[in-house]
């Protein structure tokens, strides 16, 4: 016989709560809701992919501009860029692989949608020579060793008077000497009325340079110029263009200046 017990815990039932019309016609547009947007995703990716694939987002043609002792078609063949997709052109190894030839100082390249792309190249320019040993080679204001150019005629002449040795095509000479050269071919004559006649570079004292009033200064390296051209400038006035002729005046010491 079956007797109630009111302190025996009761184990629940268990079941489902049927919804009604309502609540289900709402699950039933939630879930095609999530179909449709998977769909739509689907769709997207594959569309993408397709897209990453078709050959009409393909580079079909490189535009070379800045070029003048460089061809635009060995800038093109050194790129090697035709074909590639659009979404992944490898523009920064292009970039490394150009700018590795000894002629080019900078080069840029950019996407031009939807299937060009445009290669901006910046040369370097001959400057002048580098003498050395005899051998004359082509240099440009940064004194990168140049082949295939040459500078206008009656273009500055460095010579190097330190141990003899053969430079490359990309090899570089002291680039401080160079660009202090550079500036001094339009300082001196500006603030002395005299011109160049010779640039000589040794590692040991730098720069120096014969005046056509025959005298040499011993410029060493491109600190403080402004302060020794004042110091040669006062010099001179001192002495006197005329006496100074067949002496030396070291400007290299910023404090201690010598005239011999």
């Amino acid at each position: 016989m079956y007797k109630y017990n009111p302190h025996k815990r009761r184990r629940a039932l268990k079941g489902h709560v049927l919804p009604d019309e309502k609540t289900e016609r709402r699950r039933r547009r939630l879930r095609w809701r999530r179909l449709f947007f998977a769909a739509c995703l689907l769709a997207a990716l594959a569309g993408a992919l397709a897209l990453y694939r078709s050959p009409l987002l393909r580079v079909e043609e490189v535009e070379v501009v800045g070029t003048k002792n460089l061809t635009p078609q060995q800038i093109t063949e050194l790129a090697g860029l035709e074909g590639a997709s659009m979404f992944s052109v490898p523009l920064a190894e292009a970039e490394q692989r150009i700018v590795a030839l000894p002629l080019v100082k900078g080069v840029k390249a950019r996407l031009a949608w939807p299937n060009k792309v445009r290669i901006e190249v910046v040369e370097r320019a001959p400057w002048g020579y580098w003498d050395l040993a005899g051998a004359s080679y082509v240099i440009d204001s940064d004194g990168v060793v140049l082949a295939g150019v040459k500078p206008a005629k009656g273009a500055p002449v460095i010579h190097d008077a330190g141990a003899p040795a053969v430079l490359a095509v990309g090899d570089r000479v002291d680039g401080d000497t160079v660009r202090l050269a550079a500036a001094l071919l339009s300082s001196v004559p500006e603030q002395f009325s005299l011109s160049v006649a010779r640039f000589e570079y040794t590692p040991e004292h730098g720069l120096s340079l014969t005046t056509d009033a025959g005298y040499r200064v011993v410029m060493g390296d491109g600190q403080n110029v402004d302060y020794k051209m004042a110091v040669w400038k006062t010099v001179e006035e001192d002495i006197g263009r005329g006496a100074m002729a067949g002496h030396v005046l070291d400007l290299r010491f910023r404090d201690h200046p010598s005239f011999q």
